[in-house]
């Protein structure tokens, strides 16, 4: 089910001609999670003038067509058998946009499609449900010249509108004047009939302004995890972070230094434009999301059956087959330990999805250095390019293989982290990493000692059975083990030899 490649050697690009900024995207190939080869960008700001002119400027043409000349020679050079050219609101509205694509066609040798609002919202929402296939609630894909809005429910795109209000044509349009500014807003989502249906949800946020601008918040807090993909905060964090960023000039923005001038430029407007949206919905929380038109365009190209894997899932199948000594080992493991995971939870299918990843990455450090396998380990979890995952789930999925690796809950490597779980997470994640360190020693990395034996618990003790023709495989190691696993559980270890446990004949 979990091939890792659905198309072989057949490198694909996306170059994306935004408002702001032109992107190329060089992917590995069409599958459900690909691996980025290469990704650059520059900020040419077609969309500047066209909220005032109607036009694009003549000097961010010049610098997109100097950018998209050297886009299709890196893509010449790297043998991309397919180029996929997609051009937003910038060049769909502006009145010399036509003449813009003849050009690009003449002296870069590139085709390109213009997409029109609604089409890009339904590929941003794509690209979220992409990453997160249980999203629920109102994808934004803030551009330079306009904001794409799209309702999200079960897997499937309900509502799109694309709205003519992006940072650079609001800024051409009223300037800075947040007054006017936010009346224009309230005026534009007043208008769309189904938004009230996304009250109370979460906001998935999409575009490089309001990425960055979480990206500055999370500077400011110091959050024990810079990942931007699945960080998440609370309406009114983020609505009162907006309304700070939106009263300071660009150049006094707190950590603006590590972005652009063109970055800087827009982000008081796009704060604006976030509070009202999340003010609009009134929503639970806002969520950011690194997928959105891009990877939604590869989305929408593959098959059913692709579609329906879980890209966290998929990732990990992938790396378990490049890393892991037995792969195959890692589904009974995920059934031996199922008897100790009775408790009900909130969402037991994200919980098993999380155990099950554990099991596939729960050998991935082998070839480290034994004194720094764990630390191997849990760096690859939480800095690792996941889809699918939220910054509590890395912790979770960390302090799990760091317990599976045997160091301390303290150690210096994942102790940062730890804030992003409660107690009762952390006991679990710290269970199943226990688990697997017993299945690993019992088994010897043979998989038949786990097909023979059984956990079961009572309520004052942790039995390890095997049959009693397997009884020399439980030492003092495997006892040992056990008992780290009972203390976690608050319970005795006992090993027994029940008679219904049969040694294969």
């Amino acid at each position: 089910m979990f091939e890792a490649v659905a198309h072989v050697d057949q490198y694909l690009a996306v170059i994306d001609i935004g408002s702001n900024s032109v992107r190329l995207v060089v992917f590995s190939g069409l599958r459900r999670v690909p691996d980025t080869i290469f990704n650059e960008k520059m900020m040419c700001g077609l969309g500047a003038e066209v909220g005032a002119t109607g036009r694009m400027g003549k000097d961010a043409i010049k610098l997109a067509i100097s950018t998209l000349k050297r886009f299709k020679a890196l893509c010449d050079q790297m043998e991309v058998k397919h180029i996929h050219a997609l051009a937003t609101a910038a060049v769909r509205d502006a009145k010399n946009g036509p003449a813009f694509v003849r050009q690009v066609k003449r002296e870069c040798g590139l085709e390109i499609t213009i997409i029109d609002g609604t089409e890009e919202g339904r590929y941003s929402a794509h690209g979220v449900l992409s990453g997160e296939p249980r999203a629920t609630g109102l994808m934004g894909d803030l551009g330079g010249g306009s904001l794409e809005l799209a309702q999200m429910k079960d897997g499937q795109v309900l509502n799109t509108v694309s709205l003519p209000i992006g940072p650079l044509r609001l800024m051409s349009k009223f300037g800075t004047n947040r007054q006017n500014i936010r009346r224009y807003l309230r005026q534009q989502f007043a208008g769309i009939d189904w938004l009230p249906q996304c009250t109370g949800q979460n906001l998935y946020m999409v575009g490089g302004a309001w990425r960055n601008i979480a990206k500055l918040m999370m500077r400011e807090k110091s959050n024990p995890l810079p990942i931007l993909h699945g960080y998440r905060s609370s309406r009114r964090e983020f609505t009162d972070y907006c309304r700070r960023l939106s009263r300071l000039r660009p150049q006094d923005i707190p950590f603006g230094g590590s972005l652009t001038e063109a970055r800087r430029e827009v982000l008081p407007v796009a704060s604006i434009i976030m509070a009202e949206v999340l003010a609009a919905i009134r929503a639970k929380a806002a969520v950011v999301s690194t997928y959105g038109l891009r990877e939604g365009f590869l989305f929408d190209m593959l098959d059913e059956d692709a579609k329906a894997m879980d890209p966290f899932l998929f990732t990990c199948h992938v790396l378990s087959a490049e890393r892991c000594r037995f792969p195959e080992h890692s589904e009974t493991i995920y059934q031996w330990t199922r008897p100790l995971f009775h408790r009900k939870t909130a969402d037991p299918e994200h919980r098993d999805k999380l155990h099950h990843a554990i099991c596939l990455l729960g050998d991935i450090a082998w070839r480290g250095h034994p004194d720094f396998r764990a630390e191997k380990a849990v760096e690859t979890v939480l800095h690792g390019h996941f889809v699918g995952l939220s910054h509590r789930d890395r912790a979770y999925l960390a302090v799990a293989l760091n317990q599976a690796y045997g160091a301390a809950i303290d150690a210096p490597h994942v102790a940062h982290i730890l804030p992003l779980l409660n107690i009762s997470e952390l006991l679990e994640a710290r269970m199943m990493g226990a688990a697997l360190r017993l299945a690993q020693r019992l088994s010897g990395g043979a998989v038949t000692a786990l097909t023979v034996s059984r956990l079961r618990l009572s309520k004052s003790k942790l039995y390890l059975g095997v049959p009693r023709a397997y009884k020399d495989i439980t030492n003092d190691v495997v006892l040992k083990r056990l008992t780290q696993l009972s203390q976690l559980m608050g319970r005795r270890p006992v090993i027994e030899f029940p008679k219904d446990l049969k040694a294969p004949s």
